[in-house]
């Protein structure tokens, strides 16, 4: 691993020791259940439950759970999402950027990770709107679809940062996610909320125009526009 690697691992380790805090779920409807840490089972949440950053939650139909972040901050979870505590927190825009640069890392084929990497100014565009061959082999799981779901959450809430990631890291893993361009274009969004409109430009430039309604395609060009103006 090159010096750029390290310094970005190692800076990332220091950001997630950040996020701490404790989680309480103060109401519960329906079938809610709660993986904790890297352990494969879920289990039913009940009221009361005090859960970790790094624990996620599932949500069936017809349900749904109200927690407290810190004991102050209510989030109500809607049906038929996965969502990682962890993911419930607000990153800067540094932050963002550098674990940006760690997803492009992750997205370099092993043949090339020995070779020094340049860490550009703009998101490196990662897969495309349409399948590759080798992803064509087999569907994504059920979960893959309520962890997307679960990044809807995160951007109407306001948690841009993690949206970005975690919709990015899905699309990277399961190119042919169902979704994907609701998926492309919230991360786009979420890019402009957080003011990096550079990076935003290059997500809208990377959606393709063909297949879509002509609706998509003039919200896509206007955005472009709107971005591309700004930079002037």
């Amino acid at each position: 691993m090159n010096r750029i690697s390290c310094c970005v691992v190692l800076s990332l380790f220091v950001m997630l020791g950040a996020a701490n805090a404790d989680i309480k779920v103060s109401s519960v409807k329906g079938d809610v259940y709660v993986r904790h840490n890297v352990q494969e089972q879920w289990v039913r949440v009940a009221v009361g439950d005090i859960l970790k950053p790094e624990d996620s939650m599932k949500l069936e139909k017809e349900s749904s759970a109200t927690v407290l972040i810190d004991g102050t901050n209510k989030l109500t979870l809607p049906e038929l999402v996965i969502v990682d505590l962890s993911d419930l927190r607000t990153l800067s825009q540094e932050e963002l950027l550098l674990k940006l640069a760690m997803e492009r890392i992750r997205s370099v084929p092993a043949g090339q990770q020995d070779e020094e990497r340049q860490i550009p100014k703009t998101t490196t565009v990662y897969g495309k709107l349409r399948p590759s061959m080798e992803s064509l082999s087999s569907p994504p799981p059920p979960a893959a679809v309520l962890q997307l779901n679960g990044t809807h959450l995160l951007f109407e809430k306001g948690f841009y940062a993690t949206c970005v990631l975690k919709a990015k890291g899905l699309m990277r893993q399961y190119p042919d996610l169902p979704g994907r361009l609701d998926a492309l274009l919230m991360v786009a969004g979420a890019l402009e909320k957080m003011k990096l409109d550079g990076e935003a430009l290059s997500e809208y430039l990377s959606i393709p125009t063909t297949g879509i309604s002509p609706q998509q395609q003039a919200f896509i060009k206007d955005r472009i526009a709107r971005l591309m103006q700004k930079d002037e």
